[in-house]
């Protein structure tokens, strides 16, 4: 059986306030153009759909428009996506009841974890284990071992979508409630799960528990895939993810060896964690400091005991590119100028700052991003010096010559001191 697994799309995200929503279209494109050709059994999103929680509209459009394309191509197709650390798990899935019934999975709650998506092609089989992102309390406090009896007057609106969540989703703000009085927790209260690590393995577990009961069960052998988004043990991060801190939020990757693979998102770089855990990276580069570096998607082919998973890289609609040199060079070099339709970051390692370098980067490179000097990196590093030698209050003529020699790196001629006098006099007379 093949799947096609994605992480990290970051749908509606923007570079230094460049929109890149056509550069993800150009992407999925890329994925749907193997969907029509190779008609996998399912595609995986393993988390980070959107940028950020509340995702643009043209985010949003989209989503839909990859899945619709996917669906158009092979109806049969599964789609399954979790939430990842930058959505919000009750909008990305306020329609899963109904696209469901569509053969589109999105799972939001935790607790239906223990519940498999089912895919069948081509008389295999495979069990998805989807579980979104994990905050803390996400489990809840764990179970008593005598369960209470169950609130018949309450209202359920199924394990994926409680009621309480689609009311936060679309009700306002409602009033304080009253206060009640703390209650004093017993010696034998059991605390919320609140790390990484502690939610994660109790995931894992009430998933192996129900793994165990479908194979003793005498029903016909099927891969088992997790589908998760979590900062492995053994990963490596890059400059565009929103990395956990502390070791308290790594996973244990030994937890992956129930599984006959592991769908992973959260790290943008493609890699894999011990035999069965695998990154496919995030859609694009979404760092300069990835320039250079592929971006894709994994084809899996998948079965029970066995899967080996293939990169598929994606050709950008534009390459990050960082350009580092001399100023008069950047501009004037015939080679550089095959990056002229790229997302570009020039790095200018003239000794002294150039003034007003943009205007004429952006004539050779109507993409670049970002520009940095080494001038004004180095004159950072340089503790700013202030008043004049004897440690005495600064003149006005001090403060000029210390931001003169921080930018310039040498004191001012006296040609230029003078000048400056003179404006400064000039500036005096005409303030209020």
């Amino acid at each position: 059986m093949l799947i096609f697994h994605l992480a990290d799309l970051h749908l509606g995200k923007s570079l230094y306030e460049r929109d890149l929503v056509e550069d993800q279209r150009h992407a999925l494109a890329a994925v749907i153009a193997a969907v029509v050709a190779e008609r996998p059994a399912c595609v995986v999103v393993s988390g980070d759909v959107f940028d950020r929680a509340v995702p643009s509209a043209d985010a949003v459009t989209l989503l839909g428009e990859f899945a619709a394309a996917i669906k158009a191509a092979d109806a049969h197709t599964v789609i399954a996506m979790i939430p990842g650390n930058h959505d919000s798990a009750a909008r990305l899935a306020f329609l899963a009841p109904v696209l469901a019934s569509s053969g589109v999975y999105i799972a939001s709650d935790p607790r239906a974890c223990d519940v498999p998506v089912i895919v069948e092609r081509g008389g295999e089989a495979a069990r998805l284990w989807l579980l979104p992102f994990l905050t803390p309390g996400a489990f809840g406090v764990p179970e008593p071992t005598e369960r209470p009896a169950p609130d018949a007057t309450g209202p359920r609106a199924g394990r994926d979508r409680p009621a309480e969540v689609q009311a936060d989703l679309f009700s306002e703000p409602s009033e304080p409630a009253e206060p009640v009085e703390p209650v004093e927790p017993s010696e034998t209260a059991v605390p919320t799960l609140r790390s990484q690590a502690d939610l994660f393995a109790e995931g894992v577990r009430r998933i192996c528990a129900a793994m165990d009961r479908a194979r003793a069960s005498g029903a016909a052998p099927a891969a088992d895939v997790l589908v998760c988004h979590a900062f492995a043990a053994g990963g490596a991060p890059s400059d565009s993810e929103r990395v956990f801190l502390g070791a308290a939020e790594l996973v244990d990757g030994s937890a992956f060896d129930s599984f006959d693979y592991v769908a992973l998102g959260h790290l943008h770089r493609p890699q894999a964690v011990g035999a069965k855990g695998r990154y496919p990276g995030s859609i694009l580069a979404y760092s300069f400091s990835e320039a250079g570096s592929e971006r894709g998607y994994l084809a899996v082919d998948l079965a029970p005991g066995r899967a080996s998973a293939e990169f598929r890289p994606v050709r950008p609609l534009r390459r990050m590119v960082r350009l580092s040199g001399r100023f008069d060079d950047v501009i004037a070099d015939p080679g550089l100028g095959r990056y002229a339709g790229d997302y570009v970051e020039a790095v200018l390692d003239d000794a002294q700052a150039v003034l007003n370098p943009m205007d004429a980067l952006k004539k050779r490179f109507p993409y670049i991003l970002s520009l940095r000097q080494a001038a004004f990196e180095r004159s950072a590093e340089r503790p700013m010096t202030s008043g004049p030698a004897g440690g005495g209050p600064a003149s006005v003529a001090d403060d000029f010559k210390a931001f003169y020699n921080d930018v310039f790196d040498r004191d001012p001629a006296a040609a230029e001191a003078e000048l400056f006098a003179e404006l400064y006099e000039e500036a005096s007379r005409e303030a209020p």
